[in-house]
């Protein structure tokens, strides 16, 4: 697993087994919110999702 900080929008830190990156569903990627930074993914335009459905 990765030593980076999780941001509001992850559900996993990045590296988890069973989950992936995927676009910011508050930005649709672009990392901007408005006129400023998006506060769900911090301006990546990707969070951490769980993935399989399990």
């Amino acid at each position: 697993m990765s030593d980076q900080p999780l941001n509001p929008g992850d559900q996993a830190a990045p590296g988890t087994p069973s989950t992936g990156e995927n676009l910011c569903p508050r930005c649709g990627g672009s990392g901007r919110v408005d006129a400023g930074e998006c506060p769900t993914c911090q301006g990546a335009g990707k969070v951490v999702e769980g993935i399989g459905g399990a």
